[in-house]
């Protein structure tokens, strides 16, 4: 009887030892950014409608650096994100094609508004730049695919 209440006792303390490291474990792993591993479509800047162009988006990836483009070039750098912080870099490295009439005045103004951007919302199918007063600078969206529904055939 002792020997079994004591195997007990020890496979709960093992248990317990592993479950805490466990839980250690996945504390000290480096969160993933809420940002991270997304792309976003322009679809407003400063409450209107872009001008159609190529590749009117907006990604981020896992190691802090973020893709755009305002319908000519392309345009990448390090993003800082820290809660709902945002910053984007001065210095950004760039493609320098001619762009046709209208997109080149964009991509400048697209690029102004994001050196202003100080914080961002992000609703499921939304991804919202602000300013430090809270303005609306550019909104992008995406698609968010709806699990709810199941089909069935009958």
């Amino acid at each position: 009887m002792q020997t079994t209440r004591r195997a007990f006792i020890a496979a709960v303390l093992v248990a317990a030892s592993a479950i805490v490291m466990g839980a250690q474990t996945r504390a000290t792993e480096p969160a993933k950014p809420p940002l991270a591993e997304t792309e976003w479509t322009l679809s407003q800047i400063e409450g209107e409608t872009p001008l159609e162009g190529r590749g009117l988006d907006l990604s981020f990836d896992e190691n802090g650096r973020f893709g755009t483009s305002a319908g000519c070039n392309r345009f990448m750098g390090d993003v800082e994100i820290e809660g709902e912080e945002i910053t984007f870099p001065d210095k950004i490295a760039g493609t320098m094609m001619a762009c046709p009439e209208g997109l080149a005045e964009q991509e400048e103004k697209v690029l102004s508004l994001l050196a202003q951007v100080t914080r961002y919302q992000m609703e499921p199918d939304a991804l919202i730049l602000l300013d430090s007063e809270g303005s609306e600078l550019l909104r992008y969206s995406r698609e968010v695919e709806d699990d709810s529904l199941v089909e069935t055939s009958g």
